[in-house]
């Protein structure tokens, strides 16, 4: 499929619109590249769940825990109630 479109500006973002007939891709996420020759080419990125990596499978988040200050348990103040 080839058609011709024109980029356009809208605020501090250029845009190119895409033809109707790829309405089942609406939502999806692209990568874009700018080759050297000034073609532009629109790749789509795979979704990787990040539950399954083996980042998120090793992740100690006790460890987290007792060394992150900013999400430590946090002590009642005052007329606080813990549940």
């Amino acid at each position: 499929m080839s058609k011709e479109i024109v980029l356009r500006k809208s605020g501090n973002s250029l845009i190119f619109t895409a033809p109707a007939d790829l309405n089942k891709n609406v939502g999806r996420k692209y990568s874009v590249t700018q080759k050297d020759d000034g073609s532009v080419l629109y790749t789509p990125v795979k979704h990787i769940n990040r539950f399954h990596t083996s980042e998120f499978q090793n992740y100690d988040y006790q460890s987290d825990l007792k060394d992150d200050p900013e999400i430590a348990e946090v002590k009642p103040l005052g007329k606080e109630k813990p549940f």
